[in-house]
């Protein structure tokens, strides 16, 4: 293995001009899409500097986990912990500032283009104060674009999550990643809606909002958990009531919703299982719903 780049594309991630995320192929052996614990960077010379934020695994059991030790030898960063540690608390709060200018800079999202992005997705409630709109939103691409900004809770720091849009607001912008996390999100997740009924939790924020568009009987606390690995791994309260887990139709949903069902339950929390269609998400249902009662 030549270089970080090289490595990163061997491990199917994607690289940003100084740097690759990929999934991390100990903690995250499944290499689902939306999973990018890994960091990936060129160091001195030959060295290549690997850092998992998820788990902080070892970049022995990285390299052995990879399937890659009988290549050309990687040379990797063998910083003192003290020192290692002092790099990740750099980072950390570099990305965090970052995500605090870019959420300073957003707007109120009622009457913007994440509005009309939100209602060509058949979605009707209400714009929680926990979503707003960037007009102009850097993406790693270099370019700017208008961008759905969610603030991010119950992480390790403050953080947001993007959707960049068309610049029609018909749905999202034309880029790759069309969504992205920006600060310490393990754990947290978008706070939609605050009711007196359950917690319900969803992966995607369009998922969780169809849920408050009319998908549930009564009001109750819907939260975006942004992804399969941000699901299976969300920080619950502390004082345990009811839980509903709202999964996508597909094994990956299944398989994360039953992980976090299955910790709430431990956890002394009533949990209840609302899974899509096969191969839908709530989203794509609320948008069925919506063609059916237009044409009976």
């Amino acid at each position: 293995m030549r270089d970080a780049r090289a490595l990163t594309e061997t491990l199917g991630g994607r690289w940003y001009q100084s740097y690759g995320t990929a999934p991390c192929p100990v903690c995250q052996p499944e290499r689902e899409r939306d999973q990018n614990a890994l960091t990936i960077a060129q160091g001195r010379g030959v060295q290549i500097l690997l850092h998992c934020k998820k788990s902080g695994c070892d970049f022995r059991e990285i390299i052995r986990a990879a399937g890659i030790s009988g290549r050309r030898p990687v040379f990797l960063s063998r910083d003192v912990p003290s020192s290692r540690d002092q790099t990740r608390r750099t980072i950390a709060a570099t990305r965090e500032g970052q995500a605090k200018a870019v959420w300073r800079e957003t707007l109120p999202l009622a009457g913007t283009l994440a509005d009309t992005y939100l209602r060509s997705r058949a979605i009707t409630c209400s714009p929680p104060k926990t979503l707003r709109f960037h007009p102009a939103c850097w993406h790693m691409s270099s370019h700017r674009l208008p961008a759905m900004v969610g603030l991010v809770e119950g992480g390790g720091g403050f953080a947001i999550h993007r959707t960049w849009l068309a610049s029609d607001g018909s749905g999202k912008a034309a880029v790759n990643p069309d969504k992205a996390m920006l600060g310490s999100v393990a754990g947290g997740a978008v706070r939609l809606t605050i009711g007196p009924g359950p917690l319900v939790v969803s992966e995607g924020i369009e998922t969780a909002l169809s849920l408050a568009s009319g998908l549930l009987n009564g009001p109750a606390h819907i939260w975006a958990a942004l992804s399969a690995s941000g699901m299976a791994g969300l920080k619950l309260p502390p004082c345990p009531h009811k839980l509903i887990v709202a999964s996508d139709g597909d094994s990956t949903g299944q398989r994360v919703a039953g992980k976090l069902a299955e910790r709430a339950q431990t956890m002394g929390w009533e949990v209840s299982l609302l899974q899509a269609p096969d191969g839908l998400d709530w989203n794509d249902y609320l948008k069925m719903e919506g063609i059916t009662n237009e044409n009976p």
